[in-house]
């Protein structure tokens, strides 16, 4: 791991306690719903149990599954009801992207960020790697809908403990008109995607996931999971291109360093997976909103 200049990366690693402090309720809950998933004899209802006993994240999770994102007929009222209609893995990965938002919610609403066009970003990217793996054939899809939803955490991390920098960069990236991730490396020699990785790696993200959330600028170079890194890099340009949401600034630098290698990567096939996606704006609209609801 290569070292900032400026010593960001001790001060994140100095945070990690502060953040377990600040928002408890985000490592206790995904470390019970990780230890499920990694559990060969976890059932739906040692799910729900856990989901229960957080009336917050339950409420999300009962709104998300009544949203037109899935268009269940008959309206969901329960947990245990969300968990057979939507299924045990589709709601164990919707609790983790709702647990962040909860947690980050509250700390950021007060600062000078369009947080609600961050999550919309962050749930098409979310909807779009999971899409991508699906057609693509990957052994588990809902891998990349979490590590989608998860891949820029790191700017809200930046943004809630290391305010000063972040803003630097945001003002970077407008003055220069270049991207958050090109400025901020240009401005701290430290990027979000770093930081995101020592975080969910802190919090029980299993290490492929984190891996893939910290090399998603980077997937060419990614070890442990180089497909799933290359599709959050592929979902998360075809939100930007698409403009769905706000993922920090508004300029997309296409850096050839950055951009994964083979034929679905390339100039024409990157215009057709932007083109097969954009149908999903509308329905990506009412899942972010579900789950980012106070």
């Amino acid at each position: 791991m290569k070292m900032s200049e400026s010593g960001l990366d001790d001060r994140v690693i100095e945070t990690l306690n502060r953040m377990d402090q600040d928002m408890p309720s985000i490592p206790a809950v995904l470390g019970q719903i990780m230890n499920l998933t990694d559990s060969d004899e976890s059932s739906a209802g040692d799910l729900v149990r856990v989901l229960s006993r957080d009336q917050a994240l339950t409420a999300r999770i009962l709104r998300v599954a009544n949203s037109a994102f899935y268009g269940i007929r008959n309206k969901v009222t329960t947990v245990d009801r969300a968990v057979l209609v939507l299924g045990f893995e589709k709601v164990r990965r919707l609790a983790v992207g709702a647990s962040f938002m909860a947690g980050f919610s509250n700390r950021v609403e007060q600062k000078r960020f369009d947080l609600d066009g961050f999550w919309l970003h962050a749930a098409a990217v979310g909807v779009f790697s999971e899409r991508l793996a699906r057609e693509r054939g990957a052994e588990s899809p809902g891998d990349a809908f979490t590590a989608g939803i998860l891949h820029d955490i790191g700017k809200l991390v930046m943004l809630v403990y290391f305010e000063a920098e972040f803003f630097r960069v945001l003002d970077r990236a407008a003055r220069d008109e270049i991207d958050f991730h090109h400025a901020e490396m240009l401005e701290l020699g430290l990027g979000h995607d770093l930081v995101a990785g020592l975080v969910l790696r802190h919090w029980y993200i299993p290490d492929h996931l984190a891996e893939a959330v910290r090399e998603h600028h980077h997937p060419a170079t990614s070890g442990a999971e180089p497909g799933l890194a290359a599709r959050v890099w592929l979902a998360d340009y075809a939100a930007r291109r698409l403009e769905i949401g706000f993922s920090g600034s508004p300029h997309l630098d296409d850096r050839p360093d950055e951009r994964p290698t083979g034929p679905a990567f390339g100039d024409q096939a990157l215009a057709a997976t932007v083109e097969a996606l954009a149908g999903e704006k509308e329905r990506i609209v009412d899942l972010a909103g579900a789950l980012a609801e106070a």
